[in-house]
């Protein structure tokens, strides 16, 4: 799955659960006064709820701003490796004639792509294992609990008032989860309450380092790997160095990736 697919699917999964608690902003509105039992008047809440609309624009809103993080280095690198492609048959013959080394030369001319490639990579994937997914997968986290908080309080037999009040409180929480300040790791912000909540959440979390973190931990790791074994071939023009060094880098990057998903198993 490309990792353009892979921020479809979480932003998809996502749309659809907050989705879930924005469409009932009309009716939860009209119910959280009154209940339908005679004689039953349910409190108001302390605070408006969001005005209808407001969670998708604020989902909208992410979209735009994970853009101005990640599609700076998918430009960069849609521009510049291509170029560094174009240019390193005469990137060879330079260091050919400079170095008298043929396998030192195939290593710069290689370098010289693959150091763009490494730096486009590392700029996608840092900002977005970093930055964009945890704060994603915190939205996401918090709409589940509260679409189940929801379906938990009208099995439970409660009056349309309440159902009401548990949707504008999930869709609170929700809206502040998506306007959370964007800053490197965030800690989890979901309160689950439930065995069932609490099993959602893992779920998600072993989903996430399954289908994101360990492919994008893989995907800068052959980057980097590829751009250290060129960099070793163009200082050593020794071909066996230069395997050795990118498969020790990328041995690294598998353990990373393995890491990620046997924490999310506990």
């Amino acid at each position: 799955m490309k990792w353009s697919d892979r921020v479809c699917v979480m932003a998809t999964v996502a749309f659809a659960a907050s989705a879930t608690l924005a469409l009932g902003a009309g009716a939860s509105s009209a119910a959280a006064v009154t209940d339908s039992r005679p004689g039953v008047v349910e409190a108001t809440p302390a605070a408006p709820p969001p005005p209808p609309g407001a969670l998708i624009a604020a989902f909208a809103n992410n979209q735009l701003t994970y853009c101005s993080l990640i599609c700076p280095h998918i430009i960069y690198g849609v521009v510049e490796v291509p170029g560094a492609l174009v240019r390193s048959p005469s990137v060879y013959s330079a260091a050919l004639a400079r170095t008298g080394s043929v396998d030192r030369s195939r290593g710069i001319a290689a370098a010289s792509v693959t150091g763009p490639s490494r730096r486009a990579m590392a700029g996608i994937i840092d900002n977005d294992l970093n930055l964009v997914l945890p704060r994603a997968q915190n939205a996401l986290e918090v709409a589940t609990v509260e679409v189940l908080n929801v379906v938990d309080t009208a099995r439970s037999g409660a009056g349309p008032g309440a159902v009401g009040k548990a949707v504008d409180a999930g869709r609170t929480r929700v809206l502040e989860a998506l306007n959370a300040p964007i800053v490197p790791n965030p800690p989890q912000i979901a309160v689950p309450t439930t065995p069932a909540q609490e099993s959602a959440l893992a779920t998600i979390d072993v989903g996430s380092a399954v289908l994101f973190q360990a492919p994008e931990i893989l995907l800068v790791g052959a980057t980097e790997s590829a751009d250290v074994a060129a960099k070793e071939l163009a200082t050593s023009g020794d071909m066996n160095r230069a395997r050795a060094a990118g498969a020790a880098r990328l041995d690294g990057f598998v353990t990373q990736a393995q890491n990620a998903i046997a924490r999310a198993l506990r």
